[in-house]
């Protein structure tokens, strides 16, 4: 007797079922899509604006005006521009990044993403989350940055204008060591986590 003929026609189906699943996933490139995330809670009198810094993708400068949020990105020849909606703790985003490696041919790469707003033991403020091509937010890697102190957010002209960081506490550097901010996050870039070798956001 076959394995075939062993084999119950529920499981048959399920196992067909399968096959087809790992089919699609395979062709979409897998992992893509809209990262399973969900908001949390805000912690008390805080925003997301402010500069942050990350080794592999710089500074960015973010406002966040109601559940709105805007942010500009510079490193080496790179330069970014993000925005998206925050809920809760939570901020989806759409990010887009010119690099011109070569004097009037700039190469313009586009995607999505999320970060979470956290506050590490140490009081250190952090955007943790991932990065994704095109309509995905995730498969690119991880993006992690710290918020700095007594740095207030500058944007380009049209780009939501100036204001503080969003925290009471503002009066000091903090996050010296991207390495080490409680937990496994902070060191890395939006491409670190998984290496630190993407380094764009198309690259990035």
């Amino acid at each position: 007797m076959t394995l075939l003929a062993r084999t119950s026609p529920r499981s048959f189906v399920l196992f067909v079922c399968g096959l087809l699943v790992a089919s699609a996933l395979a062709a979409c490139g897998g992992g893509g899509g809209r990262a399973n995330v969900t908001p949390g809670v805000m912690p008390p009198g805080e925003t997301m604006t402010g500069v942050y810094q990350s080794p592999q993708y710089g500074e960015m400068h973010l406002v966040q005006t109601g559940a709105q949020v805007v942010a500009e990105y510079t490193h080496d020849e790179r330069r970014g521009r993000l925005q998206g909606t925050v809920q809760g703790n939570l901020l989806r985003f759409e990010w887009t990044e010119r690099r011109e490696l070569v004097v009037g041919r700039p190469n313009v790469t586009r995607g999505r993403g999320y970060f979470h707003f956290t506050r590490e033991a140490d009081g250190s403020f952090y955007l943790l989350g991932e990065w994704g091509h095109d309509g995905n937010e995730t498969g690119g890697g991880p993006w992690r940055s710290v918020r700095l102190r007594n740095r207030r957010p500058q944007l380009s002209s049209g780009g939501g204008g100036e204001t503080t960081g969003g925290g009471e506490d503002s009066s000091e550097p903090q996050g010296d060591d991207l390495d080490s901010p409680g937990s496994s996050y902070g060191g890395s870039g939006s491409g670190s986590g998984s290496s630190g070798s993407s380094d764009d956001l198309s690259d990035l």
